[in-house]
């Protein structure tokens, strides 16, 4: 029997670190001791008081309906004071946005800004989600292969001389997968240049908090035409709670509120409530990135002696990328072997860069200090 004709638009390709968490988790269900560096999530979750608050919240008001499709103003209000503290910036509570996580203010942002056929820039490796919800929204991706030398992050020089056009360019510093930054004072002449070239800044700033030598920077620093997207997912650890925000420029406020209100109509209640009170425990947040930085240098010591011996320098976020080509020219045959036999998850290249992540690893070390020690032992073992 024929069936009925679908969108090419949904025929996009796997998000290659949630299957690897599907694998894991048929594997552990059948009692097999999986040591996880392949999910970008913290293993911490949020702390006790915040949950403590959240629970009273359950129990003055059960029915926890809907809020405003921006937010509950006392959070955005929370969140602008963030700004301030954090970044000392002023960002108004009216210019920002509470969202069903960030990938939800992803499609809210693409849509407002840019129109059917628009062309956007991304930068090599990269997050994969971007690609596929541009691609999902008929929105042309153009696709500029960062390198070695610069971290993987853009430089304005690049940017100026990649020979490609676009209408706007995703930037994520600290990056996912190679846990890299991009230098301040290139942040500010990319953000002047995007400005003067009337191109659309989306600055991904999920990793930010999560940093080792210094602060990352919000691009709202340099430009009030830059958007912002930020989750409470990674920092704030609260991933399961599905929760973020984005910072909008004065003329995409109406916008995107009209399109949350009939996309999303609002965020989580609850996890908006939880999101409030985790801003009082800012010394907690920040002893879960001592942990991360700990598992940092651990695997600095131990992966060249497994053989994975170039790797980026992980300022940032809770991420290495690592070059594998010496040891496999294939990076999801690489990590099916790796699960499978040394019983360790890692995520393929091939999920960040289509070109040149047949050899390369992303490696996350969100876990236990004890796990990532378990890790190194079973592939310094299984690579011996």
């Amino acid at each position: 029997m024929t069936q009925p004709k679908l969108s090419s638009r949904s025929d996009i390709a796997m998000f290659q670190a949630l299957d690897i968490l599907r694998q894991v988790n048929e594997r552990e269900a059948k009692g097999i001791d999986i040591v996880r560096m392949g999910a970008g999530q913290p293993c911490f979750g949020a702390p006790q008081e915040a949950l403590d608050y959240a629970v009273e919240m359950i129990k003055k008001d059960p029915r926890q309906g809907y809020t405003e499709a921006i937010g509950m103003p006392s959070l955005r209000e929370r969140i602008s004071q963030y700004y301030t503290d954090y970044y000392n910036t002023n960002v108004s509570p009216a210019n920002i946005v509470i969202t069903s996580g960030s990938s939800s203010a992803f499609i809210l942002d693409f849509i407002a800004a840019f129109d059917v056929g628009a062309k956007v820039a991304l930068i090599t490796p990269t997050y994969p989600a971007y690609r596929n919800i541009l691609k999902a929204l008929n929105i042309e991706v153009v696709e500029i292969e960062s390198n070695e030398k610069d971290n993987y992050q853009p430089t304005l020089d690049l940017l100026q001389n990649c020979g490609k056009e676009f209408d706007g360019i995703i930037i994520n510093s600290p990056s996912n997968p190679s846990g890299t930054m991009i230098d301040d004072t290139e942040l500010e002449k990319i953000c002047h240049w995007c400005d003067e070239k009337n191109i659309t800044l989306i600055s991904d700033e999920a990793y930010h908090g999560i940093t080792y030598e210094h602060k990352a920077p919000t691009a709202r620093k340099y430009s009030d035409n830059a958007i912002i997207l930020n989750t409470f997912s990674k920092y704030f650890a609260m991933t399961g709670w599905r929760l973020g925000w984005t910072v909008l420029p004065d003329n995409m406020i109406d916008r995107v509120k009209k399109l949350s209100e009939s996309l999303f109509v609002s965020a989580p209640t609850i996890s908006q409530h939880l999101a409030y009170k985790i801003f009082d425990h800012i010394d907690i947040l920040d002893g879960y990135v001592k942990s991360y930085r700990k598992n940092r240098e651990i695997l600095r010591a131990e992966l060249p002696k497994a053989g994975i011996t170039n790797f980026t320098n992980g300022a940032g976020a809770f991420y290495i990328y690592a070059d594998i080509h010496h040891l496999s020219n294939d990076s999801e045959q690489f990590c099916t072997k790796m699960l499978n036999e040394a019983r360790v998850s890692t995520t393929p290249g091939i999920d960040f860069d289509l070109a040149r992540g047949h050899k390369g690893i992303r490696i996350c070390y969100a876990d236990s200090e004890q796990n990532i020690i378990e890790s190194c032992n079973r592939l310094k073992e299984w690579q011996s």
